[in-house]
């Protein structure tokens, strides 16, 4: 055993830096900033990864929103003008006429508003959006929250 801890003659003061036992290894400095870069990097990725979930899922709020005024349009051609909406700001007659399957469902649980506007021949849709880059406004607090997104009808 004691032949497995000698050090050679020639090796006295192998351990001193500078000698060959510490050329193929990294200093404790180097070692810090590569973690800290890779942690710099993943907190990024981490926050440009969360903007675009909220990006997304005002952007499936859009598609939404455009479902429902395609529906819209096509009980205005059927019945002369838009629909009533009811106390949830809503259009049951779309459902129950078969223009739409289901209202849709907001992505985190706002609602979608919806007005008819001067007497029928008009309508405004409403929504929450997350990023503030999606937003046209501030509106009523018919959405759960304020509703900072509108679409009026052409």
């Amino acid at each position: 055993m004691n032949k497995l801890l000698r050090l050679p003659a020639d090796k006295a003061g192998c351990f001193a830096p500078g000698n060959d036992i510490f050329a193929g290894g990294f200093t404790l400095i180097e070692l810090i900033v590569t973690m800290t870069v890779v942690a710099v990097l993943t907190t990024l990725a981490m926050i440009s990864y969360g903007g675009t979930n909220k990006r997304a899922r005002d952007g499936r709020r859009m598609s939404d929103l455009q479902r429902v005024a395609i529906a819209l349009e096509m009980a205005r051609q059927v019945g002369g003008t838009y629909p009533v909406e009811d106390v949830d700001f809503q259009a049951p007659y779309l459902i129950t006429a078969g223009f739409l399957s289901t209202w849709p469902a907001d992505p985190k649980g706002y609602r979608y508003a919806y007005n008819q506007n001067n007497n029928g021949y008009s309508y405004t849709l409403r929504a929450h959006m997350e990023d503030v880059g999606s937003t046209n406004g501030s509106w009523w607090n018919a959405c759960g929250t304020s509703c900072n997104y509108r679409m009026l009808n052409p």
